[in-house]
């Protein structure tokens, strides 16, 4: 069995049926006294019982019977807190799928032939196939599915005073995420031109307009579109209410926009939001919110005046489930508690995220999320645990971790363990990983990530550690990206990558980083990571300073290790980065370093070169300017490249710097790698040139 393989067997535990203190069940009644016997019939009601009694046991645990559980949202708050002498615990009891569902159920029943003017808008191949159902019949109105509402990272629709917030609602078919109705229907267009980039922030790259911040309603451009996306176009039999979503710039900035107006005669097209990148020849794009290119099963489009919804079905609706996405909230919100423990349930059907928790000692295991336009879960404070979740097709991202003090550098510890995530980043496809660390020393650990657009972990703050976590198959859509990420801070230290195995990343023309630490990023370790087949570099050093790179095997990327010096470039040279080390007061790396208390006796234990950085811009050559890549050590890595390279280090990087002891051969056979594994033979040649390597742990990576 190969490693890779082996990587990829997982078999879960069995669920087991345990009794409780209270039982729930979709055959019960709030009026019942809750007993296995009598339960209850809602959660909430479970929720105050135990209120009631929990100052009188060791522990409270609430066993949720099989069925579904429509829901607003259960929303919890200290009163329902446990503590450590009292833990509280909602759990799926064992008998059967338990589905907490924040969506509104539309019947299959209602459903008819499309008709009328839609009928007439459609491509003849889906006339006689998409059916319609009309909401306001139903009960709902125009507040509870609302306008379109941009999605994208870096949108600039919040200085537009017609701007309104918020998420849009979805529809789901048997689990399934359909798609608003766009052209073309699979992949992007590209612009044809562009005559107008619009009033934007920066145009070329790094020439910025500040002067942009402090205005509003901002000129959007005039873009162009080529013959045959034109031609399409005119076929359509209304134009209104047509949306942009693009890279109009970046590979890494999506954003969207209403389209004011189209002029056919000559190819253009007019955004509302200006790009704050401006836009450039080729970019990619799409349309949607387009009735007339509702043609391809599993597209759907809403007319938000009517309130009529128009599905094209991905499979005969009779016995499925369809459900619009209404509720804005998390269908678990706990505000201010302490150990409280939700397991076993599957949670979908909200356009907010699935779980949002803010307390400490809490834990969330075996859950299973899908269907939510946010993130399956929101989880702030200390001691918190995520673990052994499935976390799937969410329009956001996974598992978002902040705790830790950053004066005082106490640890969060907050743990996401052990899940497995993919399929996410669906809607908002850019920054949204499945896994983020924020604050100080929080654990993202044996986790498997897989099949994203976007990066896999983000981390910012201090002292985090990712560990021993299988990530292939990520950053499919986009260049300047790395699977695990963290940059732009000289006092972000302490941070720890460890012991991960990374593959197959990225996809197409679309070439990002393994692990990037970018621009100037510092303090970084890295060791004991297994990196295959990355696009780009395998790892990408972005100029920081104080990192460490060591013991790691990196096979067949594009580069091996890349470490450039951009900001000491930028500072003596006017590199590109010039904006961000130039001048103390208006520099980003300087304003970043001053929220640090960098020079504090607790900051100074911690970090001591990072203390001893000198402020006299008259000396930009003293190692201890910080623009300058000192005091790092990329030392007993093992790289496997077919030009026998390690990779590009630049020379102000040799200069500062440790680059030894690294060894470079052109297959796995040479450096004496046991065939099919990642193990070197006692007597491998990667051993005399990396005479500090050790064997990386191959069987504690990933779950387990």
């Amino acid at each position: 069995m190969s490693y890779i393989q082996h990587l990829s067997q997982y078999h879960p535990k069995p669920y087991p049926i345990l009794p409780g203190d209270f039982h729930v069940s979709p055959r019960g009644s709030d009026d019942a006294d809750g007993s296995a016997a009598h339960p209850f019939a809602t959660i909430q009601r479970a929720i105050q019982a135990v209120r009631a009694v929990k100052a009188q046991k060791r522990g409270v645990t609430v066993c949720v019977h099989a069925g579904e559980y429509p829901t607003p949202g259960l929303c919890l708050t200290q009163e329902d807190s446990g503590s450590a002498d009292c833990p509280i615990t909602y759990r799926a009891y064992g008998d059967g799928e338990v589905v907490l569902d924040g969506g509104v159920t539309l019947s299959p029943g209602d459903f008819r032939p499309v008709s009328g003017e839609a009928k007439e808008r459609l491509h003849s191949d889906a006339r006689e196939l998409v059916v319609e159902i009309d909401l306001k019949r139903l009960g709902l109105t125009e507040a509870d599915w609302g306008p379109v509402y941009p999605i994208g990272a870096f949108g600039t629709e919040k200085k537009y005073d017609a701007h309104q917030s918020g998420e849009n609602c979805e529809l789901f078919v048997n689990g399934q995420r359909m798609t608003l109705a766009r052209y073309p229907s699979e992949g992007f267009l590209r612009l044809a031109a562009v005559a107008d980039v619009g009033d934007c922030f920066e145009f070329p790259e790094q020439n910025y307009d500040l002067s942009w911040h402090e205005r509003r309603n901002h000129f959007g451009g005039k873009y162009i579109m080529d013959k045959e996306t034109t031609a399409r176009l005119k076929s359509w039999k209304s134009l209104a209410g047509v949306w942009a979503y693009g890279y109009f710039y970046h590979d890494w900035a999506d954003s969207s926009t209403p389209v004011t107006r189209f002029d056919l005669e000559h190819r253009a097209f007019f955004p509302a939001y200006v790009c704050r990148y401006g836009a450039r020849k080729d970019a990619l794009y799409r349309f949607f919110n387009v009735l007339d290119e509702l043609d391809q099963p599993g597209e759907w489009y809403l007319d938000r005046d009517s309130g009529m919804l128009y599905l094209y079905p991905p499979e005969p609706l009779e016995g499925a489930r369809v459900e619009l996405t209404i509720s804005r909230r998390s269908v678990i919100h706990a505000e201010n508690v302490k150990h409280l423990t939700f397991e076993g349930f599957t949670i979908r059907g909200t356009r907010g995220d699935a779980v949002t928790i803010r307390g400490d000692d809490n834990t969330l295991r075996r859950l299973t999320v899908y269907g939510v336009m946010g993130n399956a879960a929101e989880v702030s404070g200390y001691r918190n645990l995520v673990t052994e979740c499935h976390i799937a097709h969410t329009g956001r991202g996974g598992i978002h971790l902040s705790g830790g003090d950053r004066d005082s550098l106490t640890p969060g510890e907050n743990r996401a363990d052990n899940n497995l995530i993919h399929d996410w980043g669906e809607v908002y496809m850019m920054y949204n990983p499945a896994v983020r660390l924020d604050g100080v020393g929080n654990v993202c650990s044996h986790n498997e990530i897989h099949s994203a657009p976007h990066s896999a972990v983000f981390y910012y703050g201090n002292d985090h550690v990712v560990e021993y976590n299988v990530i292939h198959d990520v950053v499919l859509h986009s260049s300047d990206a790395g699977a695990i990420y963290s940059g732009q801070d000289w006092a972000g230290q302490g941070c720890v990558v460890r012991y991960n195995c990374l593959y197959n990343v990225g996809a197409g023309d679309f070439r990002p980083d393994g692990i990037y630490f970018d621009d100037m990023l510092s303090g970084q370790s890295a060791y004991g990571n297994l990196v295959i087949n990355v696009k780009k570099n395998g790892f990408l050093i972005g100029g920081g300073r104080d990192n460490s790179v060591t013991n790691n095997v990196v096979v067949g990327c594009g580069t091996g290790i890349k470490y450039d010096d951009r900001g000491r470039d930028a500072f003596v040279g006017n590199g590109w980065a010039r904006a961000a080390v130039i001048d103390y007061e208006t520099g980003s790396m300087w304003q970043r370093l001053r929220k640090a208390p960098y020079r504090s006796d607790v900051w100074a234990a911690r970090y001591p070169a990072l203390a001893r950085i000198s402020l006299d811009f008259s000396d930009p050559d003293n190692r201890d300017f910080p623009v300058n890549p000192a005091n790092s050590v990329v030392k007993n890595n093992i790289v496997i490249d077919a030009e026998a390279s390690l990779g590009v280090i630049r020379p102000d990087v040799a200069r500062y710097s440790d680059i030894s002891q690294n060894a470079v051969f052109d297959s796995e056979e040479a450096a004496g790698f046991i065939p099919g594994e990642y193990i070197l033979r006692e007597d491998a040649p990667a051993l005399r040139d990396a005479p500090g390597f050790q064997n990386l742990p191959i069987g504690k990576m990933g779950r387990y």
